[in-house]
């Protein structure tokens, strides 16, 4: 498995971890606040985005180097795959509101953003780095599926090899 594999299960792994305190801290505000559309919407989505990080690592383990995508699993994956480019929007939207809520501390403060706290800066960094892993699985995923579909259509079976002279 070469280095962009690895380090694409890595990103994975991350991104689980990442989506899946979103996912419960969200729940937990489920029934904490009144706005309870707001964070189901935000729970369902990022147990959408955990569910395609699973996949990507599930493709990586079964069906990497050389064995497709068929069947159910095939079905369940292409429509995760549309669906997460919805829940980008979701998570550019997050990512921005964060920064508009970094603002309205930095001018309730007086101060520079860069003077504030890290603890202010936290939830702009987890929410941009949830972004860019989740944009990064959906272009691994897109290579991996091109990658087995060429895998297995170039791959040579026993009984197609010539005989060496």
């Amino acid at each position: 498995m070469s280095f962009n594999w690895k380090l694409f299960r890595i990103i994975c792994f991350l991104q689980l971890l990442l989506t899946a305190f979103y996912a419960v801290t969200s729940f937990i505000s489920l029934f904490q606040y009144s706005n309870s559309f707001y964070y189901f919407f935000q729970a369902v989505a990022f147990g959408l985005m955990f569910w395609l990080a699973v996949i990507g690592l599930s493709l990586l383990n079964n069906n990497y180097p050389d064995k497709p995508v068929t069947g159910t699993e095939k079905t369940i994956f292409n429509w995760l795959f549309i669906l997460n480019f919805i829940l980008l929007a979701f998570l550019f939207g997050l990512f921005f509101a964060e920064i508009s809520r970094l603002n309205d501390i930095r001018k309730l403060f007086n101060n520079r953003v860069l003077r504030l706290s890290f603890a202010f800066f936290l939830p702009v960094l987890l929410s941009f780095i949830t972004l860019l892993f989740q944009l990064l699985i959906l272009y691994g995923l897109y290579n991996l599926r091109r990658l087995l579909y060429f895998n297995f259509t170039g791959k040579e079976f026993e009984f197609e090899k010539k005989p060496s002279p």
